[in-house]
């Protein structure tokens, strides 16, 4: 397994140096400040040394916080960066330099500890969709619960097996636990699940966390942030959307329930915020067409998934492109901040995807 992670790995650092080699980089960053368009980041968790290792969150939600900072500093000196609001961007826009507008989801409590501070310090602001159902508590996003529960079936064959036939249960293979298997690929299969057979898995796998598990307490570091942590960042002119009530996958429930997690979010974070709530983020960025048409209803006037892509005056607004950035598509093998590996992720992947 390792021996074709390492080849892949090669594999692709020799294709992105070859596009840098032969301009291509160059190319696609001309071609997107041609396109008077905006490329929409978006970040879940910056974390710590120490905390990025101790965390249960899949590796793709999470960037180091030195990492972070030297991103800032990248962009800040490379980019536009500019602020949403619910309006359209300008789409005639002075200077040739590409625009980016940063975005964080769930609301986790280091966004409000971690991220904010930096941002602060860079001098760049960003828009952070919350689930007002989900504020201030433990550990209230179940990718957390599978990741925990993922570790301990690697603790022992027995804890293995049971482990296997919990998922299988629920028509899931998870042969793949051990020896650095694919956590990712197995929550992917979890999320096409329906709610209600979702919510009995993780329901199953939580109590076989905390049996097999090391029973840890679970701690602040999975929490997510108080209304006073997000009334704090909206004083000081951080936008906050909404990323429904209970971060429900919308395609995946009833679509009276997406009604209600639409609209209850919305009403929740204008009542204890004061202001008016015009954005939402789609959780896992998947939308229907009648998802889409809800959110307009309800009174949004912006709507964005997570598929990349470039954000122009053609749009439609209610499916608005986002790049997905975590460690692994900013840094290279020796963990530092690489800007061809940020070319590819984030320039080339929107450029293709739009």
């Amino acid at each position: 397994m390792s021996r074709i992670k390492n080849t892949r790995r090669l594999l692709s650092w020799a294709w992105i140096h070859f596009l840098d080699l032969t301009g291509a980089f160059s190319w696609v960053r001309r071609r997107i400040a041609a396109s008077a368009g905006v490329l929409v980041l978006t970040f879940h968790r910056v974390l710590d040394d120490s905390e990025f290792d101790e965390s249960d969150s899949p590796a793709g939600m999470i960037v180091r916080r030195r990492t972070f900072e030297n991103l800032l500093a990248y962009l800040k000196e490379h980019f536009e960066i500019i602020v949403l609001s619910g309006d359209q961007p300008v789409w005639e826009p002075e200077g040739d330099r590409i625009r980016m507008a940063l975005t964080f989801d769930d609301g986790w409590a280091d966004t409000f500890q971690l991220a904010y501070p930096l941002a602060r310090q860079y001098g760049v602001s960003f828009s952070l969709f919350v689930c007002p159902g989900l504020a201030g508590l433990p550990s209230p996003f179940w990718p957390e619960t599978i990741g925990r529960a993922w570790k301990a079936a690697s603790k022992s064959l027995e804890a293995g097996a049971v482990f296997s036939a919990i998922c299988g249960h629920s028509g899931l293979s998870a042969e793949r636990w051990s020896n650095g298997g694919d956590l990712q690929g197995f929550l992917s299969s979890v999320k096409e699940l329906p709610a209600k057979d979702r919510d009995l898995l993780v329901d199953q796998l939580r109590v076989f966390a905390h049996e097999y598990g090391t029973d840890k307490k679970i701690s602040d570091l999975e929490a997510t942030m108080t209304w006073e942590n997000t009334r704090a960042l909206s004083l000081t002119g951080m936008q906050i959307g909404s990323h429904t009530q209970h971060h429900e996958i919308l395609t995946r429930i009833p679509l009276n329930q997406a009604k209600r997690e639409i609209g209850e979010s919305k009403t929740d974070i204008e009542s204890h915020l004061g202001i008016s709530c015009r954005m939402c983020a789609y959780p896992n960025g998947s939308w229907s067409p009648s998802i889409r048409d809800l959110v307009e209803q309800r009174g949004y006037s912006q709507a964005f998934s997570n598929k990349p892509g470039i954000w122009t005056k053609r749009t439609d607004p209610f499916i608005i492109p986002r790049v997905n950035v975590w460690e692994g598509s900013l840094t290279n093998s020796s963990g530092n901040f690489s800007s061809k590996l940020f070319a590819y992720s984030v320039l080339w992947r929107a450029y293709r995807g739009r």
